[in-house]
């Protein structure tokens, strides 16, 4: 497994302020990872990450991305 905590707090850190940043996790391996879960989970509580999804929440990323989409005029 990949440093996810550290490549994310890079694209955070590169990221322009007003770039919404979205987090896309699924599977059993974060059964393992509770810890780091809980780290990214912390990074949206305080605003660095504009949600997180999983594949139950497909509705509402595609309703999300419709309307950042809407909002950004492309």
């Amino acid at each position: 497994m990949s440093d996810i905590i550290g490549d994310l707090d890079a694209i955070i850190a590169a990221k322009r302020p007003d770039t919404s940043l979205l987090f896309v996790t699924d599977g059993l391996t974060w059964k393992a990872r509770a810890n780091d879960l809980r780290k990214i989970i912390e990074r949206q509580n305080d605003g660095r990450i504009t949600r997180i999804y999983t594949k139950q929440m497909r509705d509402q990323f595609k309703e999300d991305l419709e309307t950042l989409k809407s909002e950004h005029g492309l």
